[in-house]
């Protein structure tokens, strides 16, 4: 996810000259380092935090208290954006104080081609101009919303956050059914793929709602109509909305977990 956010910040035209990053991996810097020559590496997290007004921690959230361990309480001013899953306000409050300006954030896999959906929530402790520049980072990977009651990070993760995973579950399904009805393999994936895209830029472009757009394609007695009802019959709502549960339970399971330690 930080190699997507560096990239997309240099997509929208941010100079590779204000990036400093902080990579203990040499394998991972020299990976980096392929983004864009200007791009200035370290394995320091010390020196990343202390020359930064805005400080992005892009680690897995099992690491997170021993990096906060490390770099300590902030200097005032300073932005801390976390996309840490799990990890509350109130817990990297804990660990970098309680006054610190923290945006936590739940992002997802599309990032990585800019087309990401992210959502912010920030400590009361946050300007309006540091939301601004919390947003000016995560909408260089695409579409950004914000949240004012924290507890809704977990709902996004149910939403967004693992949503991409479902999508294409649904598409290895169509591609997998494709085959057996006799498709060529390399077609079954190609319609699969572009049926998924092309249903998604229309409900992005489209000003109806995503019930009018299924109305459009659902013509009554026709094939489509024919798929609608027999997954109405088998309760689809039913199943989503016990999948979405579940996944949302565990996002509040993990992050208590990963607080707790």
């Amino acid at each position: 996810m930080a190699a997507a956010i560096i990239a997309g910040l240099l997509r929208a035209g941010h100079s590779a000259h204000r990036i400093l990053v902080a990579e203990p991996s040499d394998a991972q810097r020299a990976r980096l380092a392929r983004l864009n020559a200007d791009l200035e590496l370290t394995a320091d997290n010390q020196r990343v935090a202390t020359d930064v007004d805005l400080l992005v921690l892009a680690v897995k959230p099992q690491v997170m208290a021993e990096v906060a361990r490390e770099l300590g309480a902030r200097p005032d001013g300073q932005l801390l954006v976390s996309i840490a899953a799990g990890i509350t306000l109130a817990s990297l409050q804990d660990w970098f104080g309680a006054n610190a300006a923290i945006v936590r954030v739940m992002p997802n896999q599309p990032a990585m081609v800019g087309a990401g959906m992210s959502v912010l929530a920030a400590s009361d402790a946050v300007s309006g101009p540091q939301r601004e520049q919390a947003a000016y980072v995560l909408a260089a990977t695409g579409e950004i919303g914000w949240v004012e009651d924290e507890q809704l990070i977990d709902a996004v993760t149910a939403i967004s956050g693992s949503g991409p995973a479902y999508f294409y579950l649904l598409m290895e399904i169509l591609e997998d059914c494709a085959r057996d009805m006799g498709i060529p393999a390399e077609l079954a994936g190609q319609l699969a793929r572009q049926t998924a895209y092309g249903a998604g830029m229309s409900a992005t472009d489209s000003s109806e709602s995503l019930k009018q757009l299924r109305a459009r394609v659902t013509s009554p007695g026709g094939t489509t109509a024919a798929a609608i009802e027999s997954l109405e019959k088998d309760r689809i709502r039913d199943i989503v909305t016990a999948a979405l549960e579940a996944a949302r339970a565990r996002s509040v399971e993990l992050g208590q977990e990963q607080n707790n330690d």
